[in-house]
């Protein structure tokens, strides 16, 4: 009776199922890769030397992007990525540590993503993590009533230039350009225009 009672519950499942109403397939691709995290100065990180309590330490970069390090000395980190940092350090140990393991970990981004414009809460976010467009929009409280949503623009400032990038809202979500959801950087600023009247 039990095994009856089963498969019948299944068999309603299936049927449900069938009924269901799709708006359409959105090809599964997700937005372009997270980015490479540039220190700057402001960061903390940590820097842990394996079975080396003694150089383990929590460094924020200066503002001339320089940061101390036990044993080291300074070396500089500003512009460069934490894979290169600890290259560097690893590097640097050897002549004083067989084999060093070093491990570093960003404790606190300096830089946040700016938000201005027809949002409901302009300002500044801090995420805990990469995040994308779509994300820190929904994190700022969404658009007011006058928002144009079909141009937000994207400001990124790189060395020796400025990238914009544009999203529109309504495209994202009817799946026809879901690439332009990209990951944002510290330091991006957001804009939301007005609607023209």
């Amino acid at each position: 009776m039990y095994r009856i009672a089963v498969c019948f519950i299944f068999a309603l499942g299936c049927l449900a199922c069938q009924n269901l109403q799709t708006e359409g397939e959105i090809p599964i691709k997700m937005p372009e890769t997270q980015p490479t995290f540039i220190v700057q100065p402001g960061d903390l990180l940590r820097i842990v030397v394996w079975q080396k309590p003694d150089l383990t330490q929590e460094v924020m970069v200066r503002p001339d992007g320089k940061m101390r390090l036990l044993l080291l000395g300074e070396i500089t980190a500003k512009g460069k990525t934490l894979a290169q940092i600890h290259q560097e350090i690893s590097n640097d140990l050897k002549k004083y540590i067989q084999q060093p393991v070093v491990e570093i970990y960003l404790l606190n981004p300096n830089s946040g993503v700016y938000l201005f414009g027809e949002i409901a809460r302009s300002g500044v976010i801090s995420p805990r993590q990469n995040i994308t467009l779509l994300e820190a929009l929904i994190l700022s409280g969404g658009f007011t009533p006058y928002a144009d949503k079909s141009k937000i623009i994207v400001i990124r400032r790189v060395p020796g230039k400025e990238i914009r990038y544009r999203f529109d809202l309504g495209a994202y979500l009817s799946g026809e350009d879901i690439e332009q959801n990209i990951y944002l950087q510290p330091g991006d600023m957001v804009y939301v225009p007005t609607v023209p009247f």
